[in-house]
């Protein structure tokens, strides 16, 4: 199956869904202004073809599956007939969308949009011609380096007639450039480029002269060759009708190119929504379940039974080495606590949920033995409970629904719910009603938000302090070694960097800060090199270490490495003007390789941030200085919730959180960094999320080195508050040597991504192993 962002319209299954499509080189981010249009019409489902996006790092797709065999075989899946299917795609996505269309059953297909795509060639000697070009460009392709592939679409590609001239002058083109280099490898475009090319394909011309449904074409003016399959379809297309009668409709927008996605975002959004919305059928979208609707927590206490073995189960896992932490000392193992909730759905049926609670040494206020001891509290007040639907809103149902279950958690013995007891609530609770309603805790949660969740969630690898020469041997490797996007001489790495390596990892974050500031410099630039030459990003973790002066020093350290070094980026072979040359790239700085870095300054310098910035052009996300704005957020929701309730806005307005609105809209800030078991759980991470969202910037959620129960919850949240293609910290499984989660963590994992369903269906059946020990007991 590709990867895939899927919006759920309604709380039950659609009888239509909207496809989009993206174009050669890009992803299925290129069409998210599209999905957020039409996400009230019908479910959508935005695909990344084989050979890019997501799916291009995906092992188990077959490199020869060709883009309609890949994308049938996916929504086949997603959504099976009788449901009815209107295909929009963009330049090689419409033709893909035109081929799917000539090949599904007529009922299934309600519409077909066409943004710049080609039906096909009718000359067999234009094909071959075609072929021939789009073959002798795919060598190109493969003898290139992830940096001279960057250069080439810069001085080459995106300069062609084709987009028209202006398209580099547009003030979205860095951040869809970004996009297109992101982890990219040049040899995986290089053989979508031949699989998917116009030579290959068959002529869709036949086909459009009676389509089964009715079809949009939309065009740029300024684009030349598409303006000219414009006007042959509108000369066949029955000019004397009305346009609403016409089986096929032309559109030609002014002062656009090829690039309409970039160029012309929003009118294309709107002519796609007015004729989704005349072949559609009216979208059902059911009231959302009131609160009386949900699940009665099964009487099951303590009284008579074990309660460790019936409801709160420990575990104790080692680590496969020491881990360093930026503060205490190194960890050896993991010991948490697993909660078990049981319950009955409307149907009858028994339904579970299950937890963890495992708390970081150092991190965490609380201790493990008081986080156990209050669970143990809460979990008693919770039998019979109601747990109705709406708390999976994550908007502050869940705080009020916690505040009168506990009779308020303020009252309890122990003091308010601890923060990792708290996700350990939600992380049962949100399961135990995923169960009920046979669904996903990612597509249950996505319902309740009307949000769209991501099939796969990204993850980023994890060097820890001393670890990182494993990395700069992979680095060396793959800039000795730059013709292959998949160095053989990987192998001379060790340590947790083969394993990343060998998985294709696109991000990796490496811990700097508590050593000397112009070591860590320099060893970070030439991990810059080394990653640039992988097509790889770097994130850095200072975790508050540096003064100003201190930040300084590792700044000019890590520039003056990586300028010194970019000559070797480009072997000589490649420099020469040679008919496939790509000449050198100039050094830029900062390098697209370089994500950002956490906390660089000590909390009290954060607002020297900006200067940072303005200087040295290093961007910051902002991870333990977000606690402050939770915290807060938590006592204002339970404030709320001994009052009158709560509707997630008492979460907003207090300094703390100003603080961090301030921190988020400025532009030296890159993004938020949540750990939800540290933050005080998953409503109040999705709070942060959603305001980081709205001042642009993204949320990446990471664990806090618990077992893969607590991953699971983390990697579905990420699925709904995270974008596609975001990297999120959940790599630490790695550094278990065993788990909770049955099968294991690490079985859900596929290269550098996380598989949202198999992680549901793995958390599903521990869920039901941990119900049987107990009733053998």
């Amino acid at each position: 199956m590709l990867a895939h962002t899927h919006a759920r319209c309604g709380a039950s299954d659609s009888e239509a869904a909207i496809v989009l499509l993206h174009g050669f080189l890009g992803d299925r981010r290129d069409v998210e202004p599209l999905r957020q249009k039409l996400g009230a019409l019908a479910d959508c489902i935005s695909l990344d073809l084989p050979g890019h996006g997501d799916s291009a790092w995906m092992p188990t797709i077959d490199a020869g599956t060709s883009a309609v065999d890949a994308a049938l075989a996916t929504l086949e899946a997603l959504c099976p007939p009788p449901a009815r299917l209107l295909l929009v795609g963009y330049s090689m996505g419409g033709r893909v969308a035109l081929q799917l269309a000539a090949r599904l059953p007529p009922p299934r297909l309600a519409g077909l949009v066409i943004l710049s795509g080609s039906p096909g060639l009718d000359d067999g000697a234009l094909r071959e011609a075609r072929l021939s070009r789009d073959v002798a460009l795919a060598a190109r392709l493969r003898a290139m380096t992830p940096p001279h592939f960057d250069e080439w679409l810069r001085r080459e590609w995106y300069r062609a007639a084709l987009w028209g001239g202006r398209l580099q002058e547009h003030p979205s083109f860095e951040r869809m450039l970004l996009r297109r280099t992101d982890g990219a490898q040049p040899r995986d475009r290089a053989a979508s480029l031949e699989r998917e090319s116009v030579g290959r394909q068959p002529s869709c011309w036949p086909w459009l002269e009676a389509p089964p449904a009715p079809v949009l074409y939309v065009a740029g003016e300024e684009d030349e060759a598409y303006c000219k399959v414009a006007t042959r379809l509108a000369e066949h297309s029955g000019v004397a009708e009305p346009v609403e009668r016409r089986l096929v409709r032309v559109a030609v927008l002014p002062a656009a190119g090829h690039a309409l996605l970039l160029e012309a975002s929003a009118p294309v959004a709107e002519i796609c929504h007015a004729f989704a919305s005349q072949v559609l059928p009216p979208p059902l979208v059911p009231a959302p379940p009131p609160l009386s609707e949900g699940v009665r927590i099964q009487a099951r206490g303590p009284e008579g039974v074990d309660a460790l073995s019936a409801r709160l189960l420990p575990f104790r896992l080692p680590l496969t080495a020491p881990l360093p932490l930026a503060r205490g000392p190194p960890v050896t193992e993991r010991a948490g606590v697993l909660l078990l909730v049981e319950g009955m759905a409307a149907d009858g049926r028994a339904v579970r949920g299950l937890g963890e609670v495992c708390p970081l040494p150092g991190f965490h206020s609380e201790s493990l033995d008081e986080a156990a001891a209050q669970l143990r509290s809460v979990a008693h007040r919770l039998q019979g409970a109601l747990l109705p639907f709406a708390v999976a809103r994550l908007d502050g149902s869940m705080s009020a629904w916690l505040a009168a279950a506990c009779d308020r958690p303020s009252k309890l013995a122990s003091g308010p719910l601890l923060p990792s007891v708290r996700c350990a609530l939600e992380m049962a609770c949100l399961h135990l009603l995923a169960q009920a309603a046979n669904t996903s805790i990612a597509q249950l949660v996505c319902c309740a938000r009307r949000a769209p969740y991501q099939s796969h969630v990204r993850i980023n690898g994890l060097l820890a302090r001393g670890e990182a020469s494993s990395l700069e041997a992979a680095a060396d490797a793959a800039r000795a070694a730059v013709d292959s996007a998949r160095p053989s001489s990987r192998a001379c790495a060790s340590g947790p960097a083969v394993k990343h390596a060998a998985a294709r990892m696109r991000t990796w974050k490496v811990k700097v800060g508590g050593g000397d500031p112009a070591a860590d410099g320099r060893r970070i630039g030439k991990l810059l090199l080394g990653c640039t030459a992988l097509g790889a990003r770097l994130r850095l973790d200072a975790n508050q270490a540096w003064s100003r002066e201190q930040a300084a020093t590792f700044c000019e350290a890590m520039q003056t490495e990586w300028e010194a070094g970019c000559a070797a980026l480009c072997p000589e072979h490649q420099r020469g003007d040679g008919a496939g040359a790509v000449s050198a790239p100039a050094p830029r700085w900062p390098p697209p390789a370089l994500d950002f870095c956490e906390e660089p300054l000590m909390a009290r310098l954060h607002a020297q941030l900006p200067a940072l910035h303005a200087q040295y052009g290093l961007r910051h996300a902002i991870d333990e200085g977000a606690l402050p704005a939770a915290a807060e957020a938590l006592e204002r929701l339970a404030a709320s919730c001994a009052t009158s309730g709560s509707d997630g806005a008492s979460a907003r307005g207090g300094e703390a959180f100003r603080a961090l609105q301030e921190r988020l809209g400025d532009a030296s800030c890159a993004g938020l960094i949540l750990k939800p078991t540290l933050a005080g759980g998953l409503e109040v991470s999705a709070r942060l999320a959603d305001e980081a969202s709205r001042l642009g910037k993204p949320t990446v959620l990471t664990s806090a080195f618990e077992s893969g129960v607590a991953h699971a919850h983390v990697a579905m949240l990420a699925s709904v508050l995270g974008g596609p293609s975001i990297a999120h910290g959940l790599s630490t499984y790695e550094r278990l040597q065993g788990d909770t989660l049955s099968p294991a963590f690490a079985e859900a994992v596929d290269g550098d991504l996380v598989d949202v369903p198999r992680l549901q269906a793995a958390l599903d059946a521990t869920a039901q192993g941990l119900r049987f020990v107990n009733e053998r007991r």
